[in-house]
């Protein structure tokens, strides 16, 4: 008998089994997160997912609360979370976190890199998260919810990629991205503005949605600035990641005004540091493929690819002069700088960056692959 307790209390040493695993039912998910910073202390407003909307495309029922925005406060993140914890019912599985948004007084203060290493080193948060910044209450934006109703694992914040492949205005960032940019020379990065819209409406009023308004500039201990709209939009023709971008031009010598929109994709860009007087200069070479209607691809494709060659120039121009103004190299030439002419770099950087002045851009060259009208290609 002794014999046949031992064999099988050895025995169950070796079994496995998911006793220490934790339930799905019972753990609460955090999907977005704001950090803000008021008063010498971080606050935090954690985006809780119902978790019957993770895994599905279609609409959730329309009386079911998608999703709730809990609120802590503390001196560090660390100590704000531990506050959250004690007003929660289940423990809080933070493997699901898919961005976060640092508020603008964040941003202003010293301790963003503070609120960075909270997530870096947290063992369940990835690399892969989003991140965001805005100044309008962060616990209003987390509330938004997708358009139709849709799972929030399908709004604008989770899943910017979607969106930006049919307009491409920002380059999304996800926070291994942000920390290779203020790792690199230059040592800055623009970090999508968010705002909440108006732009839509249902039966029973206005829905509010998110939006890209612009970037902001940040460093690893300040906000260097922000650039809105109009002032933004030479950002998509400096992008690597653009996919497809949209120009409007004005018809000229009509007594109506006319306008034409053409969409334009495929957009490639280099970038050539210069050395000249002992200055690093920079040209700038641009190509674009152009989708219009047909009417007005025939009736002057050279006065068309001239418009577009010159709203391009006077886009990328004045993002440029914008930055400049706020000290901001918002086209990362000092990085070109540093992996193209690292000697001149060497010779002339400050603190990773070298001096951008106006005249900085030696040369604009834009030029058109293709100018595609409804099914015919013209080369």
């Amino acid at each position: 008998m002794k014999k046949s307790i031992c064999f099988f209390i050895i025995c169950s040493l070796f079994l496995t089994a998911c006793w220490d695993n934790n339930e799905p039912e019972r753990m609460l998910y955090i999907h977005g997160i704001g950090v803000d910073y008021k008063d010498g202390e971080f606050e935090i407003y954690a985006q809780l997912l119902d978790l019957s909307s993770i895994a599905r495309s279609d609409q959730p029922s329309t009386d079911a609360i998608q999703t709730e925005v809990g609120r802590a406060t503390g001196k560090t993140i660390d100590e704000a979370t531990v506050n959250l914890y004690r007003a929660v019912d289940q423990r809080i599985l933070w493997g699901h976190l898919t961005y976060v948004i640092f508020s603008k007084e964040l941003l202003e203060s010293e301790e963003l890199v503070q609120a960075i290493d909270s997530f870096v080193r947290y063992r369940e948060t990835r690399y892969t998260m989003w991140v965001y910044t805005s100044d309008e209450p962060l616990d209003e934006l987390l509330l938004v919810t997708p358009i139709l109703n849709k799972g929030m694992t399908f709004s604008r914040m989770a899943d910017p990629m979607n969106s930006f492949y049919q307009e491409s205005f920002v380059d999304p960032v996800s926070l291994r991205t942000l920390l290779i940019h203020l790792d690199e020379p230059g040592h800055e990065v623009s970090i999508p503005f968010i705002v909440s819209s108006n732009r839509w409406e249902t039966p029973k009023g206005v829905d509010p949605v998110l939006e890209i308004k612009g970037i902001s500039v940040i460093t690893k201990s300040n906000l260097k600035g922000s650039l809105f709209d109009g002032d933004a939009e030479g950002l998509r023709w400096m992008s690597e990641d653009t996919s497809r971008a949209q120009i409007t031009l004005e018809n000229d010598g009509n007594q109506k005004k006319e306008f034409t929109t053409v969409i334009v994709d495929n957009v490639k860009q280099k970038i050539t540091p210069v050395e000249e007087d002992g200055q690093l200069r920079f040209d700038i070479a641009i190509e674009v493929e152009v989708t219009t209607s047909g009417e007005d691809g025939q009736k002057g494709e050279e006065k068309l690819k001239k418009g577009i060659i010159e709203q391009i120039k006077k886009e990328v121009e004045r993002t440029y002069l914008k930055g400049i103004e706020q000290e901001m190299d918002v086209f990362r030439l000092s990085e070109q700088a540093y992996r193209k002419k690292l000697k001149a770099w060497q010779r002339l950087n400050k603190n990773g960056q070298i001096q951008l002045t106006e005249d900085s851009i030696r040369e604009l060259d834009v030029s058109i692959e293709k100018i595609r009208t409804e099914r015919t290609v013209r080369h």
